[in-house]
């Protein structure tokens, strides 16, 4: 039976852009656009139908090898066919030009701040999509808490070291930071992490990231909450206004500008 996603996660995907990869190599080596399931629409048709294309070739032989090809949605959140399409053919010409230049992005991009609503609508597996998408809106958040929208993508294999890593710090946060008792972290959108915090301490040198004179960031030392696992894995996404580009929120009302 072909795969699908389920209805909830096609309704909120929208108009999407996507990649197929081959596991075997990482090899990137289709860019389509489209809505509903269309992503998985290409092992059915190499499975079911019998053409004969680059294509559904490369992606028998993956299935052959008993390997399932990659699935990727690139960007989503758009509203119509015409958007899609624009971004469709902006990535496809890009890859085409990379592999034309033989340009190496093997380091990473430069760029302080990521993609605008790359938090949301960027880059992500179909199963990560399900995950967001299929994850029920958190209940109202009564405790006082710090949401972090972590740095790094957050996966079912990620260690428990590693995603508080991401979370305790490093933050631009004022005064209110010690009021909180929790912290969130979210990633997509969605609360994969919550901790309780016992201190805080200001980035120094030897610290992951600390450039000499720079303005003060904080960290929080803590341990897992799990009185607070009630709003483990439920979506925020909704709290975060669209353009909304701040990496931390209080769960509580701020009126001083920190």
């Amino acid at each position: 039976m072909a795969q699908r996603f389920p209805a909830i996660v096609e309704e909120r995907l929208e108009w999407y852009v996507y990649a197929l990869i081959d596991p075997r190599d990482g090899r990137l080596f289709y860019i389509g656009k489209g809505k509903g399931s269309r992503v998985f629409a290409h092992a059915a048709d190499a499975v079911e139908g019998d053409a004969e294309t680059e294509k559904l070739d490369l992606i028998r032989d993956v299935i052959k090898s008993g390997a399932t090809v990659e699935t990727l949605i690139l960007r989503h959140g758009m509203s119509n066919e015409k958007q899609a399409f624009l971004v469709e053919s902006v990535l496809i010409d890009f890859c085409a030009m990379l592999v034309a230049r033989n340009i190496d992005l093997r380091t990473g991009l430069t760029n302080i701040v990521a993609g605008h609503n790359s938090e949301i609508f960027g880059v992500m597996s179909t199963s990560e999509a399900i995950a967001l998408y299929e994850a029920p809106e958190a209940p109202k958040i009564k405790e006082k808490a710090i949401l972090f929208r972590i740095p790094r993508l957050w996966t079912p294999a990620m260690p428990e070291a590693e995603l508080f890593e991401a979370t305790h710090g490093w933050w631009k946060l004022g005064k209110h930071r010690t009021e909180a008792k929790y912290g969130f972290a979210v990633s997509k959108g969605v609360i994969r992490g919550i901790y309780r915090i016992n201190s805080w301490r200001e980035r120094t040198e030897g610290d992951r990231g600390y450039l000499k004179g720079e303005k003060k960031r904080w960290g929080f030392e803590g341990e897992p909450a799990p009185e607070m696992k009630r709003y483990l894995n439920t979506s925020v996404a909704h709290l975060f206004k669209k353009g909304n580009a701040s990496p931390a929120m209080y769960s509580f009302n701020v009126r001083d500008k920190d």
